[in-house]
């Protein structure tokens, strides 16, 4: 039995057992969802702290789009009637284009978390992308209702 379990999961996707999403690194590491250790982060921590972090959450709406990023702000404890608790999210099109999405929908993003005074949330995710150079950052991803994006090597 053990041998026929170990089989079948050699063939199932890295995908498939994330939860439709890839595996979120920081180093050799594999990262687990993080929420509230985010939020204590950017609670606690000074500004331009920053660390790997993989969120899922729930999309409030867009914040700005400008630039070729779009700024989504993000609820990590999916109760929409409580605004302590979100993070924004900020993802490059360079990298490919963001799925359609409304407010209400799922969000999980691997990438940069960095405290930043200056966002509306007080902290962001970005670089949430592959990277391109391959060296300074990990690659990340922007997953939207089972559809991955910043996986195109940029434009």
């Amino acid at each position: 039995m053990k041998i026929l379990i170990t089989a079948l999961l050699s063939f199932v996707s890295p995908l498939a057992l994330a939860g439709g999403y890839p595996t979120c690194k920081d180093g050799n590491d594999n990262l687990d969802i993080s929420n509230s250790k985010v939020l204590t982060w950017r609670e606690h921590m000074e500004a331009k702290f920053q660390a790997r972090a993989l969120i899922k959450g729930t999309i409030v709406g867009v914040i700005e789009a400008r630039q070729n990023h779009v700024h989504f702000e993000v609820d990590l404890d999916n109760d929409l009637s409580t605004s302590d608790d979100r993070l924004e999210v900020i993802y490059n099109i360079k990298f490919g284009d963001v799925p359609d999405n409304r407010p209400g929908d799922t969000l999980v993003a691997c990438g940069d978390f960095i405290v930043d005074p200056y966002s509306p949330m007080k902290a962001v995710l970005h670089w949430v992308h592959k990277n391109p150079k391959g060296k300074g950052h990990e690659d990340g991803f922007l997953w939207i209702n089972g559809n991955l994006t910043g996986q195109v090597s940029g434009k």
